[in-house]
């Protein structure tokens, strides 16, 4: 019989993370028998990036989903302790959203975000997980030597502490100017200790979980490379959709977020929630 993961180790019993206020956008839909879906945004984003436009397309297709804002993001406290804030603090509140949810969600991260659900995911059998434009825990080194061609001064600065300066063409391969400048002025400060843990290779524990990796065809961000290393790490085969790098808010969203629900409908079938998954009162959250 294997051994339980442990959602927390020695170390943080010794050094607990400070709990901070975390804002979490829903979309419930009444009486669904889907799992819920958990929609971790990536570097500088916040919890708006998925209410935008997937949340409410997601209801449609009989899912009711949760997007949270990491602390230091969006409407979530930490503001002022960004500069200190590890991936473990990220991790911390993925976990106490989860733990506020009555069934164990398909958790749905982007960019930086993966690599914290992929901490995530050694720890809580989560129905299944979806890592869109994903962060290999073994690092980035294809990403890192393009970026450093490509915007030399801007990832330079990122590994010396400044948050890595993302623009419209960083991101988005079809969109109107005026929709794209509108969501690059959203985007804020990161941790510099998280931007650091992108570079650092991590050996992975087993993943029980179902995993999907999906890449964008036209990312000028995550290089392609990165995304099927992270997939090979995985032991799965990367799907490819349409698309720059920021795939929740490009012009061919609705495509994306139909491939992804399509692979949830088959991998996690409508039903009850798992034996044993916990009942308890749900987090008060915003709506959207």
């Amino acid at each position: 019989m294997k051994p339980a993961p442990k959602v927390l180790r020695r170390g943080e019993w010794g050094w607990p993370t400070k709990p901070v206020h975390l804002e979490v956008l829903s979309e419930v839909v009444p009486e669904t028998d889907r799992p819920p879906l958990l929609f971790l945004h990536g570097l500088g984003h916040g919890a708006w990036c998925f209410a935008q436009n997937w949340q409410a397309a997601a209801a449609e297709r009989g899912y009711s989903s949760y997007a949270m804002s990491l602390r230091g993001h969006g409407g979530s406290g930490g503001q002022t302790r960004l500069g200190r804030t590890t991936l473990r603090d990220y991790v911390h509140d993925v976990l106490q959203v989860i733990s506020s949810l009555d069934q164990p969600p398909v958790l749905v991260a982007h960019s930086l975000g993966t690599l914290v659900a992929q901490r995530v995911l050694q720890r809580y059998p989560a129905r299944a997980g979806v890592l869109l434009t994903p962060i290999p825990a073994g690092g980035i080194p294809s990403t890192m030597v393009s970026g450093l061609r490509s915007k030399p001064v801007d990832f330079t600065r990122a590994v010396l502490g400044g948050t890595l300066r993302l623009n419209a063409a960083d991101l988005f391969a079809d969109l109107p100017e005026a929709t794209a400048r509108e969501y690059v002025s959203r985007i804020g400060r990161e941790s510099p200790w998280a931007q650091y843990a992108m570079l650092v290779p991590e050996a992975l524990r087993p993943i029980e979980s179902p995993v999907m990796v999906v890449g964008a065809e036209k990312d000028t961000l995550v290089a392609a490379a990165d995304v099927r290393r992270c997939a090979r790490a995985l032991g799965v085969e990367p799907v490819w959709v349409p698309g720059g790098h920021d795939v929740m808010l490009d012009g061919s969203w609705r495509t994306v977020l139909s491939t992804v629900l399509d692979w949830v409908d088959t991998t996690c079938p409508p039903g009850p929630p798992l034996p044993g998954a916990r009942q308890m009162q749900p987090l008060e959250v915003t709506s959207t």
